[in-house]
């Protein structure tokens, strides 16, 4: 299975949804600040039946807006 690169996933639309990988892939994070973030409230996600997270690309794109506005 081929891993997207983050240059990939940037392309993704925002009404689609990403893995918690994906979502650190993109926020260049690791998936344990990722699932903190999602935790405190910071990134909102979807958990399926299985408890895997999903991130709405928007959320996960307007998130990274913030952390660069921060800088």
């Amino acid at each position: 299975m081929a891993v997207d690169s983050r240059e990939v996933l940037m392309e993704t639309h925002r009404e689609m949804y990403f893995s918690t990988g994906e979502a650190a892939r993109v926020l260049e994070l690791s998936t344990s600040t990722v699932k903190r973030l999602e935790s405190t409230g910071h990134l909102p996600s979807l958990k399926n039946h299985n408890g895997w997270r999903f991130f709405n690309a928007g959320d996960v794109y307007d998130f990274l807006d913030e952390l660069g506005a921060d800088t």
